[in-house]
């Protein structure tokens, strides 16, 4: 079951209720038609009683209304939540904080890198989704009924996921892992910059082919140690980026690069393989 929120004064009314809860399932479906021009179309979420679906069509400009999205207090679910943080701008104007993504903690859990919210679903809870209105037109009205139930079922399981992933995360020490690569995840989204953008290799080819063969092999072996999915851990774009960076402004800047738990990893072998 669900709740159509068409209005902004319901919208209002909700988003006092919703800023009184500690966490909230969250997903979106959107329109994009260019790499920066993306359109929300609807805003699912889950409060661990009932389901909304509020209708960003309608409510063109939730003002102050959607303050929960912002909120310190309260924890909002996704799975792969990237674009949906870009979605949630263009509605809002705001950049969401407070965040945790089912699919990233999966990766951390040993899982897979990129699976999907139904593979997960499937995976952990051993129940099927229907996956017949991914391709649906959301900005068309009215929307179908098996739009919105489609749509409620996006954010029917994350609560569970979740709280299964967080315990797991806080028994295994991975959990401020998992935050530190939410908080880079969202500074990527709105800032583009990076240094490592086209960067000049500064050692020969056969020289930069060894040593990426050197980490990848560390990298590999710390991922199987550390139950980590190494793509997550550090991607063979990632170690070339990284090792670049290594030659051209140093060890310690390339470090102020990456999360704080790959630099107490990767350090040593780092200095190692660079001796």
């Amino acid at each position: 079951m669900y709740t159509l929120i068409e209005s902004i004064d319901d919208l209002a009314y909700l988003n006092k209720e919703l800023l009184k809860k500690p966490f909230l399932g969250v997903d979106t479906e959107f329109r994009r038609t260019t790499k920066d021009n993306m359109r929300l179309a609807l805003l699912q979420v889950n409060d661990d009683e009932e389901i909304f679906l509020i209708d960003t069509i309608a409510i063109d400009n939730p003002g102050q209304d959607a303050s929960f999205l912002f909120s310190e207090s309260v924890l909002k679910i996704f799975h792969s939540c990237k674009e949906d943080l870009e979605a949630i701008y263009a509605w809002t104007n705001e950049e969401m904080k407070n965040i945790f993504d089912t699919q990233i903690a999966d990766a951390f859990l040993d899982g897979d890198y990129s699976i999907g919210y139904q593979g997960l679903v499937e995976k952990r809870l051993e129940i099927s989704l229907e996956k017949k209105e991914t391709r649906s037109n959301w900005i068309r009205r009215p929307l179908t009924d098996a739009q919105l139930k489609y749509a409620a079922l996006d954010v029917e399981y994350l609560i569970h996921l979740y709280k299964e992933q967080n315990e797991e995360l806080r028994s295994s020490s991975k959990l401020d892992w998992h935050n530190q690569d939410i908080e880079r995840l969202i500074k990527n989204t709105f800032n583009k910059i990076s240094n490592f953008i086209e960067l000049e290799r500064t050692i020969t080819k056969a020289q930069e082919i060894e040593l990426l063969r050197k980490m990848n092999t560390f990298v590999e072996d710390i991922a199987k140690q550390k139950e980590i999915n190494p793509t997550l851990f550090f991607s063979k774009k990632a170690q070339k980026d990284f090792l670049r960076l290594v030659f051209i402004k140093g060890l310690d800047s390339a470090c102020r690069e990456i999360t704080s738990w790959r630099e107490d990893l990767i350090k040593k072998d780092i200095l190692n393989l660079l001796r």
